[in-house]
């Protein structure tokens, strides 16, 4: 469900009452014919994450404040937020892009780190990426993507997160 935003207050008691779930702002305006197209999948989208993320909708002629307070220039903006934090704005009527987005920021978060359980593990885990790594190594060589990503849609069992430098060496010791 979308809830629409009436004021600065209303909007801060929706980000209260989120706690830890992620809230999608959409920023419109009536006469915005872009955020008309865009509305439709909004309304998907709220539905199929009902469980996870809370999506508002804050009209920028009727709530200025707001519209000044996010920096909100061109409609439709997206607003990400999650622990009061803003993670990320899209720009654009970009359908795709919102539900990859929802997708990503709504999704479980855990450490890659946190979640091997014992040294068995991560070396299984680094016997099954060595060797696609391997295969991969010499079609790579000059691109600066990352050389782990595959856009294959068969590789859905993979899932793919950023370590820091210092979890990172952590692991590679074991």
């Amino acid at each position: 469900m979308v809830y629409i935003v009436h004021n600065k207050d209303d909007l801060d008691q929706q980000l209260t009452l989120a706690e830890d779930k992620l809230v999608v702002i959409d920023f419109y305006a009536d006469w915005c014919g872009p955020c008309k197209i865009i509305a439709p999948k909004l309304e998907e989208l709220a539905e199929q994450y009902s469980d996870r993320v809370v999506v508002l909708k804050v009209n920028v002629d009727e709530n200025e404040d707001i519209t000044v307070e996010y920096k909100v220039n061109s409609m439709p903006t997206f607003v990400f937020i999650k622990g009061g934090d803003v993670l990320e704005l899209l720009v654009g009527c970009n359908s795709d892009k919102l539900a990859k987005l929802m997708e990503e920021h709504a999704g479980e978060y855990t450490s890659c780190v946190e979640d091997i359980i014992d040294d068995e593990s991560i070396a299984d885990e680094n016997a099954a990426c060595s060797d696609s790594d391997n295969d991969n190594e010499n079609e790579n060589e000059n691109d600066n993507t990352n050389d782990n990503y595959n856009d294959n849609d068969d590789d859905q069992d993979v899932i793919f997160c950023e370590v820091s430098a210092h979890d990172e060496d952590a692991v590679m010791e074991h």
